[in-house]
């Protein structure tokens, strides 16, 4: 039978405190709370409810190894611990400790953690375990601890413990350490013996490479004055083969007189080709030249080549034979490209070649699955040496053969750029009293999707062009604007003096008369004084920095204030660069070009369309009117999408600025016309359209104002480097790979 229970207390103690479902339970004098029956009501004294028993101490009992054993893979080996301490061998650095209480009661009940001192300092949890195994400890010194408590009381202060060495390798003992020590002053000993040596070898190194980079340095002058004389000389030659060509056609000529005028004609083409040799050469150099391709017959080309050099060929003891045995001959190539490596190499050959035949010829052969047209040029000649043939290709490399004429050394290294950039193979076989044949493999079916394709596109002069008074802003908006403001006419004229060589200079006497000049010019830099009459520096920075029209234009003050405050007040206002009175020329000119490139390198990234989150950071170190203005240019044009043609006129009214304000403006802060920012926004929104894939690329075309889709998948492919059908694939492909 079940009775309720009412808890009270007295004050005896040892009472019997309750009655529950009949049954008692007594409560010894160490604590424990007992049962009892007293008419129906239960006592209990709070005195033994605050009373805990107290935990036996921890003690280490056992310490065991573990070896190898053949016939049983692990075996325990107890070690004896009576000193407190355990030394081992480095080869038996697993072991396993156990450990209990001291009182055999309290086994069940008591909780044990441990530490490894040296290993770990933390305390772990044993987990109801009584013993712990490590594996694979490091030689060194060890503390290992044990403690215990009750469940649900506290740690007991008293910690066993027990120290345990593991011995290191015998390479890590102290007489091998000794060695060791013996070793390295034996290595620095060589070390420094060989000091002077190896400062002889390093100044022979270092004059070594002074010498290579100033025969590269002069080869670069060389190549840079042989370009600038090609120029010129383009001129005088245009000039002569004209009059040259119209004496040819007078009839009233003599038959002798032809002859010669012939002579000098060809030999004025002949100067001509060496001239364009040179300026090809350069621009291959430069990476300046780019690949032109259009799909049409080779073998005419070849034809033209080959008949020009029979036809002038001097020589009656070398034939020339053209032959031509392929019969697909329609391919994509570069004309200019291959005339000029077919004329470097036949006149190669010519010079060569005292007696037998040239041959060029043209033929398809298939080499790995892979279709290839074939280009040959082979000559009975001298040939070349065994040891020149691996450097022929090298700039301005001259042969050691006997048979050697002089030359300018680019010719063959001129072909060679020519043909990595048409992306074909050249390969070279010579015998040296035999001949050589260079043969020439472009890849038939290659469309060079990265190349210029002529005739490819019909261009629409309403599409991204400016009008003749546009135009003629842009190119005075080009030009390095610098306006100085300063009231002294001394320092003023000097600045001018000293910066007017590379830049165009604006001058004014104040800050007012400045701030009149930088917002009709808008200048692209802007050099003040501090103090001056009428309007100081400071408060022109500020009207600067705080106009929409003018916030792009980098500020540097100057003046004879050196103080901290000044300097400031300076930054305070804006100012980009801060230079103290005296200064030198060279200084504010080298202060100008830093800042000028800093600002190109912010409009580069922000014009690039590769690096998107170096474009975020670009825009991020605008000031807040600068991208307030691209935010407005941005949506002006967005809202007008699909606007066929919008040009810096539209523009410039909606932003309500003048041409020419509005194209520097755009200038400064993207490095890019006004015209070339409309097509890269419309690019951007066709690009989304693309991905979203909702909409047909002809249609995104008259969505995004283009009438053309020829012209846009041009456009979209000169900003995106591929078309818009290849950029799509690329960008799934990309997905799917993720």
């Amino acid at each position: 039978m079940n009775s309720k229970i009412l808890l009270s207390y007295n004050n005896h103690d040892g009472i019997p405190i309750g009655e529950f479902m009949s049954k008692s339970v007594s409560m010894t004098n160490d604590g424990l709370i007992y049962f009892g029956s007293q008419n129906g009501v239960c006592y209990f004294n709070p005195d033994y409810v605050t009373r805990k028993m107290k935990v036996a101490p921890a003690s280490i009992t056992g310490f065991a190894t573990f070896t190898s054993n053949k016939e049983s893979k692990n075996e325990e080996k107890e070690i004896a611990f009576l000193s407190g301490k355990v030394e081992l061998p480095n080869n038996q650095n697993t072991f396993k400790i156990s450990f209990s209480v001291l009182d055999i009661t309290q086994s069940d009940q008591a909780e044990f953690s441990y530490m490894l001192e040296g290993l770990e300092n933390i305390w772990y949890n044993a987990q109801n375990e009584k013993q712990i195994t490590f594996r694979n400890i490091p030689p060194g010194k060890y503390k290992f601890l044990i403690r215990s408590r009750l469940k649900n009381q506290d740690w007991d202060s008293n910690v066993a413990s027990l120290d345990i060495i593991i011995a290191p390798p015998l390479l890590l003992t102290w007489y091998f350490k000794v060695l060791y020590c013996i070793i390295g002053t034996i290595i620095i000993i060589l070390i420094l013996k060989s000091y002077k040596k190896k400062v002889y070898l390093e100044g022979s190194l270092k004059m070594e490479k002074k010498k290579i980079s100033d025969q590269q340095e002069l080869n670069n002058e060389r190549l840079r004055f042989y370009t600038n004389i090609t120029h010129e000389l383009r001129t005088p030659l245009t000039l002569i083969l004209g009059p040259l060509e119209d004496l040819l056609c007078d009839k009233s000529l003599s038959l002798k007189q032809i002859n010669k005028i012939g002579i000098i004609r060809d030999s004025s083409h002949r100067l001509l080709n060496l001239i364009n040799d040179i300026m090809e050469f350069r621009k291959t150099e430069t990476q300046n030249r780019k690949l032109s391709v259009e799909k049409d017959d080779i073998s005419t080309v070849i034809n033209e080549v080959g008949i020009r050099f029979k036809e002038l060929n001097s020589n009656p003891k070398v034939s020339y034979i053209i032959d031509i045995k392929s019969e697909n001959n329609n391919i994509y190539f570069d004309k200019e490209m291959i005339v000029t490596i077919l004329n470097n190499l036949l006149s190669n050959a010519s010079k060569y070649t005292p007696k037998g035949e040239i041959r060029i010829s043209l033929n398809s052969i298939n080499e790995n699955n892979i279709d290839y047209t074939v280009i040959s040029v082979s000559d009975t000649g001298y040939g070349i040496t065994e040891n020149d043939l691996p450097h022929i290709f090298n700039r301005y490399y001259q042969g050691t053969g006997k048979y050697q004429i002089a030359g300018s050394g680019i010719g063959l290294a001129l072909v060679k750029g020519l043909v990595e950039l048409h992306q074909a193979i050249l390969d070279v076989e010579s015998q040296e009293g035999k001949g050589t044949t260079f043969t020439l493999k472009l890849i038939t079916d290659n469309t060079y999707p990265e190349a210029i394709h002529k005739n490819s596109v019909e261009v629409q002069p309403n599409d991204f062009e400016l009008s003749e008074e546009e135009t003629q802003e842009v190119q005075n908006a080009q030009k390095t604007l610098v306006l100085i403001v300063e009231d002294n006419s001394d320092i003023r004229e000097y600045i001018r003096t000293s910066l007017c060589d590379d830049y165009e200079i604006l001058t004014a006497s104040n800050g007012k008369e400045g701030w009149d000049i930088a917002k009709n010019k808008i200048p692209n830099i802007i050099i003040s004084d501090i103090m001056m009459p009428v309007m100081d520096g400071i408060e022109l920075c500020k009207l600067v920095k705080e106009d929409i029209c003018t916030s792009h234009i980098p500020v540097i003050l100057l003046t004879a204030k050196d103080s901290l405050q000044d300097k400031e007040m300076g930054y305070d206002s804006g100012a980009d660069s801060y230079i103290t009175k005296p200064f030198s020329a060279k200084l504010l000119t080298s202060r100008i070009v830093n800042i000028l490139e800093a600002r190109k390198k912010i409009a580069r990234l922000i014009k690039s369309t590769q690096a998107q989150s170096e474009q975020e950071e670009a825009y991020k170190s605008l000031n807040k009117l600068d991208n307030v203005f691209i935010d407005k240019i941005t949506k002006i044009i967005e809202d007008n999408l699909d606007m066929e043609k919008m040009d810096i006129g539209f523009i410039a009214d909606k932003m309500c600025m003048s041409h020419s304000t509005l194209y520097r403006k755009i200038k400064g802060l993207t490095d890019m016309s006004a015209n070339e920012l409309i097509r890269k926004i419309k690019m951007q929104n066709g690009e989304k359209l693309l991905l979203k894939g909702e909409q047909s690329i002809s249609e995104i075309s008259y969505m995004i104002g283009f009438s053309s889709v020829a012209y846009f998948r041009q456009c979209f492919k000169d900003e995106y480097g591929m078309s818009p059908s290849e950029y799509v694939k690329s960008k799934s492909s990309k997905k799917d790979q993720e």
